[in-house]
C-alpha cells in the first residue's frame, strides 16, 4: 500500500510539470521561464562579424545585429542576434505601425511572425539564445501565398 501511495504522490507532480493537467498556465509564466536561461554575459551574442543586410522587406527589431545574409532565387534569409526576449520581440511587431502584422505566434522560448512591408513579406523566428539574448532567422520573399516562405509550427 506504502508503495502505491508512494508512486501516485511521485506522478502527480510529474504530471502537473509536464501539463499533464488541465490547470491554467500562471499569467508572466514566460518572464519567469526565460529567466532560468544562462545570463547573456555568459553566452557571447557577437561573436560572428557583423553583416550589411540590405533587404527589401526586411524589418528587424532596432539593435539586431545581421550576421548572415543569403539569397536562394526569390528568397532571402537572414540570420541576426538581438538583446531581446522572444516575447519582447512579438511585442515588438504587435507596435510597429510600419508593417502589416498577418500572423503571429509565441511558445515562450521562441516566437513566430509573419509580416507585410515594402510589397514584400518576411517570415521571422526568434528563438530564445539567452535570458534577454535571441536568434532571429527571417526569410523575405515575393507578397504572395505562394512564396515559399516558412510555415508556422503545428504544436
Amino acid at each position: 500500500m506504502r508503495l502505491r501511495v508512494f508512486a501516485v504522490a511521485a506522478t502527480i507532480p510529474l504530471l502537473v510539470a509536464c501539463g499533464g493537467t488541465d490547470a491554467p498556465q500562471a499569467t508572466g509564466r514566460g518572464p519567469g521561464m526565460l529567466a532560468n536561461l544562462p545570463s547573456c554575459d555568459r553566452v557571447p551574442l557577437d561573436t560572428e562579424p557583423e553583416v550589411d543586410a540590405r533587404v527589401t522587406g526586411l524589418v528587424l527589431p532596432d539593435g539586431a545585429r545581421v550576421t548572415s545574409v543569403v539569397e536562394q532565387g526569390a528568397l532571402t534569409t537572414v540570420e541576426a542576434t538581438v538583446r531581446m526576449t522572444p516575447l519582447d520581440v512579438r511585442a515588438h511587431y504587435e507596435g510597429r505601425t510600419d508593417v502589416e502584422l498577418l500572423r503571429v505566434e509565441d511558445e515562450v522560448f521562441e516566437a513566430e511572425v509573419l509580416t507585410r512591408a515594402q510589397q514584400r513579406r518576411m517570415y521571422l523566428r526568434a528563438g530564445a539564445l539567452c535570458a534577454d539574448g535571441t536568434t532571429l532567422t527571417a526569410v523575405v520573399g515575393p507578397d504572395s501565398e505562394d512564396a515559399g516562405l516558412p510555415e508556422f509550427r503545428r504544436g
